[in-house]
């Protein structure tokens, strides 16, 4: 596993899911044969000209031009996993996006972000190099349209003061923007950059859990981390477990997704001072303790969420994490 592949993974994901809703099959996007030659890119690292050049074939087989603003409004957070809590814990916007910067990379949302402090605000702006092209165009309007989907989200409501200034020409369908991003938009400008207002950054969010947002930090330096090490393979376990959702893989199918066979998987989890139960426990403990803090679901529900068929089982669990029961953690 490494750094890229999930990248792909997910960007193909979403793009077949959206595809699927114009009753174009996953099969007949992928035997595309502008798609032939970038077939190495759903493997590893799709560069800024192979991911435009994707999304340009979603594009053309769509025949909406519309495309990438609609696949990046899709953009929901629980599906950025640990990330995508971290966010919600936040205690305004402008918390969420230095966490956005910092941790792009365990995120993958497409090109990276540079935020800058200035007078009565901040501009979150992306250095990409890539330009006048509509690749270039087709990543810039996945991209803040995705970042525009999680501000919304995470403020239940509009981001109300903002700007948004690109650095190409309008397209023929730019009347549409205001519509996807709400917000006065700019073209032919100097970068491709969201220019915000102190009183949004400072808008609290109704999930700020600031004790909880600690511990899921530390979750996301730990991946951060991992990006780094191919060869920690209890990291790339957690990662896998963090975005399986409800239903956790059992050790054998996490370990063909590694590619390597049940047993080298326990030994060399055992090598790093680990083990399969052991990151299935820690996983589940930052779940639930999120879960605790941000829902009002009924422990029964978390205890289903994250796999256990009994209640019972998940309160000793619960105990045995954290010295204190669910209702006690959800009380503090």
């Amino acid at each position: 596993m490494n750094k890229t592949s999930l990248h792909s993974v997910d960007m193909l994901k979403q793009i077949l899911e959206l595809l699927s809703e114009y009753e174009i099959a996953a099969e007949t996007f992928l035997a595309l044969p502008e798609l032939r030659d970038l077939s190495h890119s759903f493997e590893g690292a799709p560069g800024e000209n192979e991911s435009g050049q994707i999304l340009l074939a979603a594009i053309k087989l769509s025949g909406d031009p519309h495309f990438c603003l609609r696949l990046g409004r899709r953009a929901k957070i629980s599906n950025f996993g640990t990330l995508g809590f971290a966010l919600m814990s936040c205690v305004n916007l402008r918390e969420v996006l230095h966490l956005l910067v910092r941790y792009h990379p365990v995120l993958n949302l497409g090109p990276k972000w540079e935020l800058t402090t200035i007078e009565g605000g901040a501009v979150l702006r992306t250095p990409t190099s890539f330009k006048h092209s509509d690749g270039h165009r087709a990543m810039m309007e996945t991209a803040f349209s995705t970042l525009y989907a999680i501000g919304e989200n995470l403020l239940d409501g509009p981001i109300e003061q903002i700007e948004l200034q690109l650095n190409y020409t309008a397209p023929a369908h730019s009347d549409v923007y205001e519509k996807y991003f709400a917000m006065p938009v700019k073209f032919d400008q100097q970068a491709c950059q969201a220019i915000l207002v102190d009183h949004d950054l400072d808008r609290s969010l109704r999930t700020a859990n600031p004790a909880g947002n600690v511990i899921l930090r530390e979750q996301c330096e730990d991946m951060l981390r991992s990006l780094n090490r191919t060869d920690n393979v209890s990291a790339a376990v957690r990662r896998i477990l963090i975005h399986a959702g409800r239903e956790f893989p059992d050790i054998s199918a996490v370990s063909d997704q590694l590619g390597m066979g049940e047993r080298t998987l326990r030994r060399r989890l055992k090598d790093e001072g680990s083990s399969f139960r052991t990151i299935c426990d820690e996983v589940r403990n930052v779940l639930a303790c999120q879960y605790l803090s941000t829902t009002q679901i009924t422990i029964a529900e978390i205890a289903y969420l994250l796999g256990y068929s009994e209640t019972v089982s998940f309160r000793r669990a619960f105990i045995r994490w954290n010295a204190q029961t669910p209702q006690q953690y959800r009380l503090e």
